[in-house]
C-alpha cells in the first residue's frame, strides 16, 4: 500500500469516527436504558440549571412577598422594664400605673422618689396608607416574577435542546461504532483471502501487510470511538443527574425527525425574550419608584400600652391613635442618587433588550438556512452511501477471483465507510437544526 493511500485511508476514519461505551449491565437488564421521554423527565427533576431556575424563581416571588408591605399592616408586641431614680421619669411611670395619691405630691417625695420600677407592654400597629415610592416597588416586584417565571421556562426548553442533541449524539455513536465493526469484519475476510491468495501466489507480500495495516488501524480506531462515546454517556448522565458512572442506553436507533417550517420570522414571543421584557418593565418601575421617593409619606398607627411596678401585671392600660406624615426634603443625596442609578439601569436594559431581540431574530433565520443546507447535504450523501456500496461490491467480487489489486480494493471499503459515516453525520446535524429551530421559534406557554 502507498503511503497516500495509508494518509488517506486514516484521515478518513479519523475525522468520521465517533464513540460508545461498553455496557456493564448484565445481560436482559434494561434499568440503563431510556427514552428521550425518560431522559427529558428526568432532567426536569434533577438537571442543576433547571433546579437553580426554580430557586431563582422563588427567591423573586419571596422578594414580591415582601414588597406587600406597603398594603399590609404591622403588628409588633414587646414588653420592657425600667427602673429609675429621676423624679420627672419616677412620676410619670406612678402616673402610668394610675397609682399617683395625695402624698405623691409631697414636694421631699417628688423631689427623691427612690427607686420606681415600671413594667411597659405595647401592642402596636401600624398601616401605610400613602407609599408611592413603595407602589411602584411592588410593581416591580410583580413584573420580576413574572420575567423569573419565563426565564426559568426557557431554561427548561434550551436544556432539552442540549439533552436531545446529546441523546441522539448518542444514538450517532452507536451506529459509528457499528461500521467500524462491519469495517473489521470486511478487513478480516480480506485478510483470509489475502493469505489464500498469497499461498496460491496471486497476492504480493507487501498486498498483505496493507491489509494487516489496515486491520490494526481499524482496531485502534474502535478503541478510540469507545472511548469518545464513553465520554457522551457521560455528558448525558451529567445533565440528568445521574452518576456519571452508571451505564445509560438509548432504545432507538439515529433517523431524521419529521419536520416542518413553523413559518415565524420573529422571536417577540419567545420566553427569554418575553423575560428580558418583564425584566426592563421591572426597571421602569424602580425608576418611578426612584422619582417618588421625593413625595411624602402618610402612615396610621394605633398603641394599646399595659403598665405594672410588677412583672407580668397590667392594672393600668392606655391607647393612643394617630396618622404620621413624614416628608424627607433632603437626605444627604440618597434619593438623587438612586433616582439617577435606577434611569441608568433602565436605559442600559432597553439596549440589551433590543440587542437581544435582534440577535434573536438573526439565529433563528440562520436556524432556518441550516435545515435547508443540511437537507440538502442528506440526501447528497444518502445518494453517496448508495453507489459506494455497489462500488464496493463489484471490487469485492473482483478481488475473491484475483481480477482486483489489493489497494484498490482497500479504498473502496474506507470510501464506503467514509460516505455511511457522512450520511450519520448529515442526520445527526439535520437533527440537530431542527431541535435548534423548534427552540428559537418556541413561544412562551399561555
Amino acid at each position: 500500500m502507498t503511503m497516500q493511500i495509508k494518509g488517506i485511508l486514516l484521515a478518513t476514519l479519523i475525522f468520521y469516527l465517533g464513540a460508545l461505551p461498553p455496557t456493564k449491565a448484565q445481560k436482559g437488564d434494561t434499568s440503563h436504558v431510556f427514552t428521550l421521554d425518560q431522559i427529558l423527565t428526568m432532567a426536569n427533576n434533577n438537571n442543576s440549571e433547571i433546579l437553580k431556575s426554580m430557586a431563582d424563581l422563588k427567591s423573586a416571588r419571596a422578594d414580591n412577598q415582601q414588597a406587600n408591605a406597603m398594603y399590609l399592616p404591622s403588628v409588633e408586641l414587646s414588653n420592657t422594664y425600667y427602673a429609675t431614680t429621676d423624679p420627672l421619669n419616677a412620676f410619670g411611670f406612678k402616673l402610668q400605673q394610675a397609682t399617683v395619691t395625695q402624698a405623691d405630691f409631697n414636694p421631699a417625695l417628688l423631689n427623691d422618689p427612690g427607686t420606681i420600677n415600671n413594667f411597659h407592654t405595647q401592642i402596636k400597629v401600624e398601616q401605610p396608607l400613602i407609599n408611592v415610592d413603595a407602589w411602584m416597588g411592588k410593581s416591580a416586584a410583580a413584573k420580576k416574577v413574572k420575567a423569573m417565571e419565563l426565564k426559568s421556562e426557557y431554561t427548561q426548553a434550551h436544556i432539552h435542546f442540549i439533552i436531545k442533541q446529546t441523546y441522539y449524539a448518542l444514538q450517532l455513536a452507536k451506529a459509528r461504532k457499528a461500521v467500524v465493526k462491519k469495517a473489521l469484519k470486511a478487513s478480516d475476510a480480506y485478510l483470509r483471502i489475502g493469505e489464500d491468495n498469497l499461498e496460491q501466489g496471486y497476492m504480493k507480500e507487501a498486498d498483505l501487510l496493507a491489509i494487516k495495516v489496515r486491520k490494526l488501524e481499524l482496531d485502534a480506531e474502535m478503541k478510540a470511538t469507545e472511548n469518545q462515546e464513553k465520554s457522551i454517556q457521560e455528558t448525558l448522565n451529567f445533565l440528568i443527574g445521574r452518576d456519571i458512572n452508571l451505564p445509560l442506553e438509548v432504545t432507538d436507533s439515529i433517523e431524521q425527525v419529521s419536520f416542518s417550517l413553523a413559518g415565524m420570522d420573529n422571536v417577540s414571543n419567545r420566553a427569554d425574550v418575553l423575560a428580558m421584557q418583564y425584566g426592563m418593565q421591572a426597571r421602569h418601575m424602580m425608576k418611578k419608584s426612584g422619582a417618588f421617593s421625593f413625595a411624602p409619606r402618610i402612615n396610621a398607627f394605633g398603641m394599646y400600652n399595659m403598665y405594672d411596678a410588677d412583672f407580668g401585671g397590667f392594672d393600668a392600660d392606655s391607647w393612643m391613635v394617630g396618622i404620621n406624615l413624614t416628608w424627607k426634603l433632603f437626605n444627604g443625596g440618597r434619593n438623587l442618587g438612586k433616582f439617577n442609578k435606577s434611569k441608568a439601569e433602565f436605559i442600559r436594559s432597553e439596549i440589551e433588550y433590543h440587542e437581544y431581540l435582534n440577535k434573536g431574530n438573526m439565529e433563528l433565520m440562520q436556524a432556518k438556512r441550516d435545515i435547508t443546507v443540511n437537507q440538502s447535504q442528506l440526501l447528497t450523501y444518502r445518494t453517496a452511501v448508495k453507489q459506494a456500496q455497489e462500488s464496493l461490491r463489484i471490487r469485492t467480487n473482483r478481488y475473491k477471483e484475483g481480477m482486483e489489486r489489493t489497494s484498490d480494493l482497500l479504498m473502496a471499503e474506507a470510501k464506503t465507510a467514509e460516505n455511511e459515516l457522512k450520511h450519520l453525520n448529515a442526520i445527526y446535524n439535520y437533527n440537530v437544526s431542527v431541535f435548534k429551530y423548534e427552540l428559537l421559534s418556541s413561544e412562551a406557554n399561555k
